[in-house]
C-alpha cells in the first residue's frame, strides 16, 4: 500500500504516518519540518515544503513521487488555525494566509498527484466541524474548511475513478489546541471555552489515537458517496 500525506511533522498527520507505517504501508510525506522520528524508517519518503509558498508545491510533489506508481490513499491533512477573532477585526491578509495553506495548497498537491494519469484510489481531506458550524471567532479557519469541503465535491465530479471525501476528525489534543488553551478566558467565543474544558478528557484524544480511528474510517468512507463531507464521530 502506498499513501501520500501532507502535514506529517506533527499532530494528526504525524500520527497517520506512523499508523500507516506500522500497517506495512509505504508513506510519502510533505511538511515544512522533517519528522525526526520517522526519517530513519525505510518505508518513509519525505520532502520538506512550505505549503504557504504555493509555487513550490507541485515541483516538490513531483520529486517526492518520482518513480512511485498508483496511490491507495492521499490524505490532505496540513492546516493552520490562524487567528481566533471576529471577522470585522481580522485583516484580509491574515485570512489569505490561512486560505493559502488550508485550501489553495491542496490544488497544486492534487494536480501534481494526478499528473501523468496516476491511479489514485481515494482522497481524504481533513476538514473540521467548524466548516459547517459557523461558530463565532473561527473566521478564516471555518471559511477555508468549508471551501475545502466544496473542493472535494468538485474534484469528485471531475474524477469519477477516484473516491473523494472531506472528513471532520473531531477534537484532537494537538499544537492547535495548545494555542487555544493559551487564549484569554474572557473572549466572547463559546467554542473556545468548550475546547478548553474538553482538554484532558476522552472527548479530546491525542493525535496517535485519533489517527488510528481515521485509519479505520477510511475504508468506510469508500462506501459513501464520493465528494461528501462526514464527521468521524457519527460515521458508522
Amino acid at each position: 500500500m502506498d499513501v501520500f500525506i501532507t502535514g506529517v511533522s506533527s499532530g494528526i498527520g504525524n500520527g497517520l504516518a506512523k499508523a500507516y507505517l506500522a500497517a506495512g504501508a509505504r508513506v510519502f510525506g510533505l511538511s515544512r519540518r522533517a519528522p525526526a522520528e520517522l526519517q530513519a524508517h525505510p518505508a518513509f519518503n519525505f520532502i520538506p515544503v512550505d505549503l504557504s509558498r504555493l509555487e513550490t508545491i507541485a515541483p516538490a510533489v513531483e520529486r517526492l513521487l518520482q518513480g512511485a506508481g498508483g496511490l491507495d490513499a492521499v490524505i490532505l491533512n496540513a492546516g493552520v488555525l490562524g487567528e481566533i477573532g471576529d471577522m470585522g477585526r481580522t485583516s484580509l491578509e491574515t485570512m489569505r494566509r490561512v486560505m493559502d495553506v488550508n485550501l489553495w495548497a491542496n490544488k497544486p498537491v492534487l494536480d501534481a498527484v494526478f499528473a501523468g494519469n496516476r491511479d489514485v484510489t481515494q482522497v481524504v481531506a481533513i476538514s473540521s466541524g467548524a466548516s459547517v458550524s459557523g461558530a463565532r471567532g473561527w473566521n478564516a479557519y471555518s471559511l477555508s474548511k468549508a471551501a475545502l469541503n466544496m473542493m472535494m465535491k468538485l474534484y469528485a465530479a471531475e474524477r469519477p475513478g477516484t473516491h473523494f471525501s472531506a472528513l471532520a476528525p473531531g477534537l484532537a489534543d494537538t499544537a492547535m489546541q495548545e494555542r487555544i488553551r493559551d487564549l484569554p478566558a474572557d473572549l466572547p467565543f463559546p467554542m473556545v471555552e468548550r475546547l478548553k474544558k474538553a482538554q484532558g478528557t476522552p472527548e479530546m484524544p491525542g493525535p496517535d489515537e485519533l489517527a488510528t480511528r481515521i485509519l479505520a474510517a477510511i475504508p468506510v468512507l469508500r462506501g459513501r458517496k464520493s465528494g461528501d463531507f462526514h464527521d468521524l464521530r457519527s460515521l458508522h
